[in-house]
């Protein structure tokens, strides 16, 4: 196998992983989330791996260390950590391993297993009687070490051992109360589980390379080097994985911020609230802001909805029970539904802000404190559940139910005041 082309493919996925994990880290500041500072470990991890595999690299980091084949020690070590995150990562996609209490015992149980294996090899390497540097073919050429031996039985026992641990966490994925999710995210984790599979195919080979160089009448350095396209395709598996989790994930994103602009322009008075509305990003930027976007949007939301609580009044959100109790009643033919997706508090708050809204454009006078209520239904939900909440508040303002009861609110305050 040509070194040349290996150098060139190396390259190139080295850089495209480091270019990809520091769009990652920039997301993670802004964001602050476990899941992209750990994606973006991942990627800078395995553009390392690729760098320092990398020939002209290798003896370059070589030189400068003093020791030939230092980079043998760096690949390994980088992979149980770049394999540690992204186990890490695997328990934080799945909601009922999230819990702080669960990722303490896991990382108490799983910590000194990779710190352990990588202070051995360490010691190994150290006690090892080397000589010149052999990129890509480390383990066939000093086969006959025993320490090199060693070294390589820790890594490849840690390596199987979490690999293995990790993919059946990947296929065990489950999404408490959003079942819709579940394929997508298995099908996710079902290319990083096949990323995670292949570092085992090249442990294989790499064996295989070692056994025939300690024991053949030649080396087998051609299977040593063919061993590092396993790990290039777990790369390029690995990075289908990420990249499909991030498109949904910004897709998911667009398709929310188009959810809840109703409900911006709603609570948002543009001739008085115009000091709330934040400055538009520029254009070159749009492409990795979608989340803060959305955040944006979110904070804005909130502001107007509390800016409106003065005209929050409690029968609109009782003229929805009593319709709603009223449809219940009906024949369910289906002549006479209301149709669309149903979320009682979601309504109530639609109802509640709606009627707010209009009131507040008719110049109506605030309602006295002991009338108006105390706080918007759903306020009490979980801050992990605020999108889904305010999303599900923006798609029912114009269901036809929640119209109904704020036109029936209004024809009975205009009644009370007639009379």
């Amino acid at each position: 196998m040509e070194t040349a082309l290996l150098t060139a493919v190396n390259l190139i996925i080295a850089v495209a992983s480091l270019g990809l994990g520091t769009v990652k880290l920039l997301a993670a500041r802004q964001h602050r989330e476990w899941t992209l500072w750990l994606t973006a470990s991942v990627l800078i991890f395995a553009g390392l791996i690729f760098l320092l595999a990398t020939p002209l690299v290798y003896r370059f980091v070589g030189e400068m260390l003093h020791s030939a084949n230092i980079c043998a020690l760096l690949v390994p070590a980088a992979t149980l950590t770049c394999v540690a995150h992204a186990h890490a990562l695997s328990q934080l996609w799945q909601p009922e391993r999230r819990e702080p209490a669960v990722l303490r015992r896991t990382a108490a149980r799983w910590a000194p297993v990779y710190g352990g294996a990588i202070a051995a090899m360490t010691v190994l390497y150290v006690h090892a009687d080397l000589g010149p540097a052999t990129p890509l073919r480390f383990a066939a050429a000093y086969a006959h070490v025993p320490e090199v031996t060693a070294l390589h039985a820790v890594y490849w026992t840690t390596l199987i051992v979490t690999v293995v641990v990790t993919v059946r966490e990947c296929r065990s994925v489950s999404i408490p109360g959003r079942p819709e999710l579940v394929e997508n995210v298995r099908n996710v984790l079902g290319w990083f589980a096949l990323a995670l599979g292949l570092d085992l195919v090249n442990v294989a080979l790499t064996a295989g390379a070692m056994l025939g160089s300690a024991t053949g009448p030649r080396r087998l350095d051609g299977l040593a080097e063919s061993a590092w396209l396993a790990t290039i395709a777990s790369c390029i598996a690995a990075q289908i994985a990420l990249a499909s989790l991030a498109l949904r994930s910004r897709r998911e994103e667009h398709r929310d911020m188009r959810a809840l602009q109703p409900l911006h322009d709603l609570v948002i008075d543009e001739t008085t609230d115009h000091r709330m509305i934040l400055a538009p990003r520029l254009p070159l930027w749009t492409g990795f802001t979608t989340g803060a976007d959305l955040n944006d949007l979110m904070a804005e939301i909130n502001d107007g909805t509390g800016r409106l609580s003065p005209w929050w009044n409690p029968m609109p959100a009782l003229a929805v029970d009593r319709l709603a109790q009223e449809q219940q009643d009906e024949p369910a033919d289906g002549s006479n539904t209301w149709g669309g997706h149903w979320d009682l508090t979601a309504a109530h708050a639609a109802a509640t802000l709606l009627h707010a809204a209009r009131a507040r454009s008719r110049g109506l006078p605030h309602l006295p404190p002991e009338l108006r209520l105390a706080r918007l239904p759903g306020t009490d939900i979980e801050p992990t559940d605020e999108r889904q909440h305010l999303v599900r508040v923006a798609r029912h303002l114009a269901h036809p139910l929640v119209s109904a009861a704020v036109t029936l609110t209004e024809e009975t305050q205009a009644a009370t005041r007639a009379n």
